[in-house]
């Protein structure tokens, strides 16, 4: 994947209407990343110390301002998709349909490829902080794109019928069955390509928007009120289907970040220093607003204590470019104006760093 992809990715947000609201229930998140960490190799038993923290910032994608298309991809409006002739990589997709056209029907697949690159990176460099929410971040994205009705144009059923549809299955539906699931068998498995293992398992998962579309015709006609009766009709039938989905969710995300790590030289982070400071106190804030921002944004954070700063930006990457500040801070509330000058558009993680924790957030530069 090119590097400069995601700040192509970016170049016409300000002109972009609203997205779609489309997203597994938050518990299906946390569910997936928590259980993908079992199913990694003996030799990353290491991520077994961040499982907390993996599950807990599965959701944040739904919390920041990133464009919603990167959470679906309409994959029925390319009739390549059907004769198996769809281009697989960015250049050639863009070449073909356009960047609008691309971006405005979704983007999940690359953005997994560019989350995957990224937490490669950080990984190799021992940017463990930044490279646990990175992978937290990508589970997001892997659970997204295994959910059937972030993959099809009929998203919310309004084309056939079942408005309504997309909160009932991946929501209503779910939830009350998740802790009782079976587990897959099987381990993480390493990917030459990611961006076309994602493509093959949406191949996979594609039918199964029929076969929900047809669960709740018979379904709403058992219950056409949508009580209990629906969703327990609606669950013996789909049953099958979502804990495929749900068991690929899991064994997918975890060969990803297996092969990311691979990919990176299979790194220790035990062997860079401690990382125990990963989680950040719950009395501990960092707010960035506007975000994305053009040409100023506010960074506002509170210490529980006095301490020394550092407030570093880096690159998606984990590449320093810029000391925002460095010195002593009393306990409180701090306030930060930062005005980029010469950087491009694109993602940037702003890093906040005491003598306790390392804390990082996003934030979008538009020019």
């Amino acid at each position: 994947m090119k590097q400069g992809m995601l700040l192509f990715f970016l170049a016409g947000l300000l002109t972009l209407l609203p997205a779609r609201e489309s997203k597994w229930g938050w518990t299906v998140h946390r569910y997936i990343n928590e259980q993908a960490v079992n199913y990694l190799p003996p030799e990353m038993a290491f991520f077994l110390s961040y499982q907390t923290f993996l599950r807990d910032h599965a959701v944040d994608p739904d919390q920041d301002d990133l464009p919603g298309q990167y959470h679906y991809i309409d994959i029925d409006v390319y009739p390549e998709f059907f004769n198996g002739t769809l281009p697989h990589k960015w250049d050639e997709i863009i070449a073909l349909y356009g960047y609008n056209y691309v971006f405005d029907t979704g983007i999940v697949p690359w953005i997994i490829e560019q989350w995957s690159d990224s937490l490669t990176s950080l990984m190799r460099q021992g940017k463990w902080n930044d490279a646990w929410q990175v992978a937290a971040e990508l589970g997001h994205y892997v659970a997204d794109s295994h959910q059937p009705l972030h993959l099809t144009e009929n998203y919310n059923g309004w084309m056939t019928g079942n408005g309504g549809i997309h909160s009932r299955y991946e929501t209503q539906m779910i939830t009350p069955y998740l802790t009782s699931l079976s587990l897959p068998q099987g381990q993480a498995e390493f990917w030459t390509s990611p961006i076309d293992s994602v493509f093959s398992y949406i191949d996979h998962l594609y039918p199964y928007v029929a076969d929900i579309m047809a669960a709740d015709d018979a379904a709403s006609t058992t219950d056409p009120g949508y009580g209990s009766v629906y969703y327990s009709n609606l669950w013996q039938l789909l049953e099958g289907q979502t804990t495929d989905a749900l068991h690929r969710a899991i064994l997918d995300l975890a060969s990803i970040w297996y092969s990311a790590w691979v990919n990176a030289g299979s790194p220790n982070p035990t062997a860079i220093g401690d990382e125990s400071d990963v989680l950040i106190p719950a009395d501990m804030s960092l707010r960035i607003f506007p975000n994305p921002f053009n040409p100023s944004t506010n960074i506002q954070f509170t210490l529980s204590q006095n301490s020394a700063v550092q407030i570093e930006i880096h690159t998606t990457g984990g590449r320093r470019v810029y000391t925002l500040f460095q010195g002593n801070l009393a306990a409180g509330t701090h306030s930060l104006r930062w005005q980029p000058s010469g950087m491009s558009s694109g993602v940037y993680l702003v890093t906040i760093r005491t003598e306790q924790f390392n804390f990082t957030r996003k934030v979008i530069l538009l020019r």
